[in-house]
């Protein structure tokens, strides 16, 4: 599966750079939580909130919180790449901040703000 290669990678670049990290005296951050990668990425494949919520014991709340919280680092991406001019990364950022921005999640609410 090409999530489960992706991940690896992830994890590999992880212990790199806390390798790095342990060699100048820093403190590691917590290790690395993929809790929600499946539900995010079905959502992002157009898939109901109500399909995404049978994939995990996770409250709607907080499934909720964390894609809006996807969509903020894919716009500071974004707006990073824009700055130093990588326009294939900026134009994956916006492609992505569309996938995931739709329906319920992206609804105005009284308990969350933009």
């Amino acid at each position: 599966m090409l999530m489960t290669e992706t991940m690896k990678t992830i994890i590999s670049i992880r212990q790199e750079i806390e390798t790095i990290e342990l060699q100048y005296g820093m403190e590691t951050v917590e290790p690395l939580n993929f809790g929600l990668v499946e539900v995010v990425y079905e959502w992002a494949r157009e898939e109901p909130f109500a399909k995404i919520m049978e994939l995990t014991e996770v409250q709607e709340g907080i499934i909720v919180r964390c894609i809006q919280q996807l969509n903020d680092t894919l716009k500071d991406v974004k707006t990073a790449a824009n700055r130093i001019g990588e326009t294939v990364l900026k134009e994956k950022m916006e492609e992505a901040s569309t996938a995931i921005k739709r329906d319920i999640v992206f609804t105005a609410s009284l308990y969350t703000q933009d």
